[in-house]
């Protein structure tokens, strides 16, 4: 590949701002074009994530926590006190991390306010249409949100990880600041398949999100009243304030992305796959691959890389499928992941970091017949969109 004069990275969200960081730290000094529709950025996310890996914004991690829980109506389990800490990074110190880095570099144009409406192939290159002007690149890199439901092919398990988080501030204590709680199925599942995640700053301060997997988008409204009742009953009938609110749909599916725009561009983020199929993580995967795209730009490779390995996504497909198969089993699923797999071993697992040792011990503590049912989907009943309870929504 010859070297490129000219980058554009249609998005500026995390998975292109992360790309053009690791593109410069990677030796490559072609000039950068970051094409991002917002006007400004805000405080939108929170990025919840174990600290398997080495990245730029370790040092903007804004809370760690040693220990976690899973509960379920049938009980709770609670992981931790080894090697990792579950992370907490708000999403304005990265932005404010990367925009510094970006604007003092003289070779890097960072289009606010400006969406890509098209990529035409020309001779050497592309042409971006965008809202400020056409531009032409030797390379271009796709992090725009791909189309709704662009992964929700027949063959392929798909679920929505549709998501309302509030941050809360109590006027008392009502949580406990010690662990995270990851996984909270007690509340109602006639919505789909749902859950609470909470991650607790103080006795009286906490982000509380209510999470639904589901294969058909909710309401927004549906969302917020059982948020808001779920705050209700976390506070204890003290009165609270929100300063703060963020949502988002991410799509769970081990379909291939979507095609490129135009031949030889490369996606990256959620376009890419970024989000793992079993949990939606993201963080750490958009790190990895923009480090090896950045990479195989700097050797003169093509960076058309990967975004995880075939064993992680075929074990992928098993758990979606069984999650599509038997929603009400899905908290013994996770229950019993916590409560057999050493903590250690379960956070490599889920982290996409483990040894062959970690995923053995991550698959023997799960169900073998229901698995092997799901593995084999001519025996299981769970192919594609197939219905969850309640899980229909209105938007």
């Amino acid at each position: 590949m010859t070297a490129p004069r000219h980058i554009a990275i249609l998005g500026g969200g995390l998975a292109g701002l992360s790309l053009a960081l690791q593109l410069r730290r990677h030796g490559v000094g072609a000039r950068l074009t970051v094409v991002e529709p917002r006007a400004a950025y805000a405080d939108d996310r929170t990025w919840g994530f174990w600290d398997t890996d080495r990245h730029p914004f370790e040092d903007l991690v804004a809370r760690r926590w040693p220990c976690w829980r899973v509960r379920t109506a049938a009980g709770e389990a609670a992981a931790g006190g080894g090697r990792y800490r579950y992370c907490r990074l708000p999403a304005p110190a990265v932005y404010a991390r990367a925009l510094d880095v970006l604007s003092r570099d003289p070779e890097v144009d960072l289009r606010m306010g400006a969406a890509a409406r098209g990529i035409a192939c020309e001779s050497g290159g592309y042409r971006v249409q965008t809202d400020a002007g056409d531009l032409r690149a030797d390379l271009v890199f796709d992090g725009r949100p791909p189309p709704p439901n662009a992964g929700a092919a027949e063959r392929y398990p798909f679920l929505w990880q549709q998501f309302e988080g509030w941050r809360v501030r109590v006027d008392g204590a009502a949580f406990r600041p010690d662990a995270v709680d990851l996984m909270d199925f007690r509340g109602p599942q006639d919505l789909g398949l749902h859950f609470l995640y909470v991650l607790p700053e103080a006795p009286d301060e906490a982000l509380v999100e209510a999470t639904w997997l589901v294969p058909d988008a909710l309401s927004a409204e549906a969302v917020t009243a059982r948020l808001a009742a779920a705050v209700e009953r976390l506070a204890g009938g003290r009165s609270y304030a929100v300063p703060g609110r963020e949502r988002g749909r991410i799509p769970m599916t081990t379909a291939p992305p979507p095609p490129p725009a135009a031949p030889g561009v490369v996606p990256i983020g959620t376009r890419a796959g970024a989000p793992r199929p079993s949990t939606g993580y993201a963080f750490l995967p958009i790190q990895r691959h923009g480090a090896r795209i950045a990479a195989a730009v700097a050797r003169g490779r093509p960076p058309l890389v990967p975004m995880r390995g075939a064993g992680t996504v075929w074990l992928d497909t098993v758990f979606l499928r069984r999650l599509l198969a038997d929603p009400a089993g899905a908290p013994e699923l996770f229950l019993r992941l916590f409560r057999r797999v050493p903590a250690d071993r379960l956070v490599r697992f889920l982290s996409e970091t483990g040894t062959p040792a970690d995923v053995l011990a991550a698959v023997l503590a799960l169900p073998a017949g229901p698995m092997l049912r799901a593995a084999l989907p001519r025996i299981g009943q769970a192919h594609g969109r197939a219905a969850l309870p309640g899980g229909r929504g209105t938007a």
